[in-house]
């Protein structure tokens, strides 16, 4: 039981390390929050400092997703549970940094990263959905959408053990409350 709240503990701690947040503050002194809009994530750090910075905080994101979920599978000898629960874990401290007043990103860079680290293969059709889709629509959140939407009949069809259908299971909503209001904007709301 201990080394599988480690590694929940240490999932969602670096979760919480905000790749744009902190390259922000690191160069300009500014809360990256307070500027286009308001998330801590790579593309309002490209609004700030370029498309470099888009480049650094995305990798540093799924950097953190792929460390979260590879850490909880070395520290729990590869248990299920522990694996498929560091994933919601990671997401939920990207979008809830204790250390940020619970204010972070949106949590795709963390999610792409921690599903990669958990079946590349089904992150990689997942992935090809959703470039399908924005291609089609050129909408970056009806891509993300339909992302969410098709990764749980995905993972059932690829096998998944029951531990890590219940990861993303509560990923799901969890991704879509924080996508909200690109959710609404799909509908003209």
């Amino acid at each position: 039981m201990a080394p599988t709240l480690t590694s929940l503990l240490l999932a969602y701690t670096l979760g919480c390390f905000s790749t744009a947040y902190y390259l922000v503050r690191w160069r300009t002194g500014e809360d990256v929050r307070l500027y286009g809009s308001g998330n801590a994530g790579a593309t309002n750090a490209a609004r700030m400092l370029g498309k470099w910075a888009f480049v650094v905080a995305l990798l540093g994101d799924v950097g953190k997703g792929v460390l979260a979920v590879s850490l909880a599978h070395w520290l729990t000898r590869g248990n299920v549970w522990a694996v498929g629960l560091s994933v919601p874990a990671v997401i939920v401290g990207h979008i809830w940094p204790v250390q940020m007043g619970f204010r972070g990103g949106e949590g795709f860079a963390a999610a792409i990263g921690a599903l990669a680290a958990l079946d590349f293969a089904f992150i990689s059709f997942v992935g090809g959905t959703a470039l399908i889709v924005y291609l089609i629509s050129r909408k970056r959140s009806l891509a993300g959408v339909v992302a969410l939407l098709v990764a749980l009949p995905l993972a059932v069809y690829f096998g998944w053990p029951t531990g890590h259908l219940l990861g993303l299971v509560l990923v799901i909503p969890v991704m879509l409350w924080a996508f909200r209001r690109h959710i609404r904007s799909l509908f003209g709301r």
